[in-house]
C-alpha cells in the first residue's frame, strides 16, 4: 500500500517551524513544504500550483497563515483535502468563508500550541524536551518572554541561512536540550549588534487619529533586528504603534504595544497597496500611499523636546 501524500504551507517564522515540527512528531510523517510570510502566501500558492496538482495529495496543510485575506488563494485552498490551522483573531473572524476545507481556527497564543493541543493522544508520547520546545516557541510567539531561552531560540532560528525550517528540524528534532557552542556565539553576536543599533536609531513620531481615537506612532529605519527594534522604540518612546522601515527590502514592519487596541491587519490593508498581517503585527511594501503617510512624522526631538538617550 502506498504512503499517503502530504504537502505543507507554513509561516516562515519560528512559530511556523514549531507548527511543522509538532505535526511531524505527532503523525510520525514527513512532508515537503513551503515556508512563506502571510503577504507572500498568494504568490507562493500560485507558483506551487503551476507545477503541482493539489488533487494528487491526500492532505494539504496550511499552518499559521491567514489564507482568507486573498480571495483567489482562499478559493483555491477551500477543498476537502485541505486542513487550515491558525491562531490569529483576524483569521478566526473569517472562518465562515470556508465551505469545504477542514479548518481549526481558534484564538491562541501560538499556532504551535494550538496544534499541540489538537493531538490529544499523540502528544503524550512526546519527551519532556519536546514539550519544553513547544512552551518556548509559544512563549516567544505571544511575546510574553517568561520562559528562559525562548528569546534566544528565535535568534538562533533567524541566524540560520538558507532553509531555516530544515535546519530548525535538524537541531531541535529531539526538543530543546540546550544550545550548541556555535549557537551561543550567534546569540552573543546578535545581542551585541542589536545593542549598537539601539544606540544609533533616529526616531520619528506622529499622533494619528483613527476611528475616533488618537494613537502615538513612532518610526525608524533598520535593515536588521527588525522585530526587536520595533519593540524597543515602542517601549522606550512610550508609543502605541511602532513602524520600522527597511530600505534594503523596501518593506515596512508594523507592531503595536500590548495596551494598544488598533487592529494592524486592517490598518496595513488600508495604508499599503500591498499589505496586511495580523492584529498585533503587520506590514507592507513601501509605495506612494506610505510616502504620503510618512510626511506626518517629525523627528522625536522636535516633537517632544530632548531626544531619548539610550543607555545599556
Amino acid at each position: 500500500m502506498s504512503e499517503k501524500k502530504y504537502f505543507i504551507f507554513t509561516d516562515a517564522d519560528v512559530d511556523g517551524a514549531g507548527s511543522y515540527l509538532i505535526w511531524k512528531w505527532c503523525t510520525a510523517a514527513n512532508a515537503p513544504y513551503i515556508t512563506t510570510r502571510i503577504n507572500d502566501l498568494p504568490k507562493a500558492v500560485k507558483t506551487w500550483s503551476a507545477t503541482h496538482n493539489i488533487d494528487d495529495y491526500d492532505q494539504v496543510y496550511v499552518f499559521d497563515l491567514d489564507a482568507s485575506q486573498d480571495e483567489e488563494t482562499r478559493k483555491f485552498l477551500d477543498r476537502k483535502n485541505v486542513t487550515i490551522i491558525d491562531h490569529h483573531k483576524c483569521h478566526v473572524d473569517n472562518k465562515h468563508k470556508y465551505k469545504h476545507a477542514t479548518v481549526v481556527l481558534q484564538v491562541y497564543t501560538s499556532c504551535t500550541k494550538l496544534l499541540y493541543n489538537q493531538f490529544k493522544n499523540a502528544k503524550e508520547s512526546l519527551t519532556d524536551e519536546q514539550k519544553l520546545l513547544v512552551v518556548m516557541v509559544d512563549d516567544y510567539d505571544c511575546y510574553e518572554l517568561k520562559v528562559p531561552n525562548s528569546y534566544q531560540l528565535n535568534i538562533v532560528f533567524w541566524n540560520y541561512q538558507g532553509d531555516r525550517l530544515a535546519k530548525f528540524i535538524r537541531d531541535f528534532s529531539g526538543g530543546f536540550q540546550g544550545f550548541k557552542p556555535i549557537q551561543l556565539k550567534a546569540i552573543d553576536f546578535y545581542e551585541q549588534k542589536l545593542s549598537k543599533i539601539k544606540e544609533t536609531v533616529h526616531v520619528y513620531t506622529a499622533t494619528i487619529p483613527i476611528n475616533n481615537n488618537k494613537y502615538r506612532f513612532v518610526s525608524t529605519f533598520a535593515s536588521e533586528c527588525i522585530n526587536d527594534i520595533a519593540d524597543f522604540i515602542i517601549k522606550n518612546y512610550k508609543a502605541d504603534v511602532g513602524l520600522v522601515v527597511n530600505p534594503k527590502s523596501n518593506k515596512v514592519s508594523v507592531r503595536r504595544s500590548k495596551e494598544c487596541d488598533l487592529d494592524l491587519s486592517d490598518f496595513a490593508a488600508r495604508l499599503f497597496k500591498v499589505g496586511g498581517g495580523h492584529a498585533d503585527a503587520a506590514g507592507g511594501i513601501i509605495d506612494d500611499n506610505f510616502a504620503t503617510f510618512s510626511t506626518l512624522f517629525k523627528p522625536y526631538a522636535k516633537a517632544f523636546g530632548d531626544p531619548f538617550k539610550y543607555t545599556k
